[in-house]
């Protein structure tokens, strides 16, 4: 009973349901980044077809809810918590947020408007305007959350198994450098917003093309 009736049950609980579905969206994540993405650069155009029709909808189903139900948990690991938890946490938690924000606002919905268009040829009609630059907006958001992921999980368990100091000064780099990074990822979903028309001109993919660029 104390592990619904007393606080560290509670979190031992919220952490649980923060690792199962966490595991399950990066999980997925380097499925479409590591195995997806390389097949489809050599699989026939039937095969990709059938496999965007299929196989992408229910991937991209547990890919989304595992981000959901992790945001739900941190979010409710931090209200148990309250404050005073190390600044690693807080850097992964920001990284996580721009990863759910990425998975949510960019990468579903372009890819819903890219399954669309398969569907629509499948069906013997024509591949929708939007469908190109859908995937490759689509593609530039995945990629920004893979190269996220990596420190994200660092952070993450740093802040338990990793004792150190952190200053202040680095924690002010660390968030610029994700803030840059993560305009960069987003640059053409939002590049239509007025404020953004303002700002030097990013979505650079070319890092990102493989999955090299993604890890170096």
């Amino acid at each position: 009973m104390d592990l619904i009736t007393t606080k560290l049950g509670i979190e031992m609980l919220l952490r649980w349901g923060h690792f199962m579905p966490g595991i399950t969206w990066i999980g997925l994540l380097y499925y479409f980044n590591f195995v997806q993405t390389e097949y489809f650069k050599e699989a026939d155009a039937a095969s990709k077809s059938d496999a965007i029709q299929k196989l992408v909808p229910k991937a991209l189903w547990w890919f989304r809810w595992g981000a959901m139900l992790t945001l739900i948990t941190g979010l409710g690991i931090f209200a148990v918590r309250g404050g005073g938890m190390s600044m690693d946490i807080y850097i992964g938690a920001l990284l996580g947020l721009f990863m759910f924000v990425n998975v949510w606002l960019i990468i579903w919905p372009n890819q819903q408007i890219v399954m669309a268009s398969v569907k629509q040829v499948a069906d013997g009609g024509e591949a929708l305007p939007k469908a190109a630059s859908a995937l490759a907006t689509a593609g530039l958001a995945s990629r920004t959350n893979t190269l996220f992921s990596i420190p994200m999980l660092f952070f993450m368990g740093a802040s338990a198994h990793y004792p150190h100091s952190f200053s202040l000064l680095a924690f002010l780099i660390a968030i610029v450098v994700i803030i840059v990074l993560e305009f960069n990822g987003a640059y053409p979903a939002i590049k239509h917003i007025g404020a953004v028309k303002k700002l030097p001109v990013a979505g650079n993919m070319k890092p990102y093309a493989s999955v090299n660029g993604v890890i170096y």
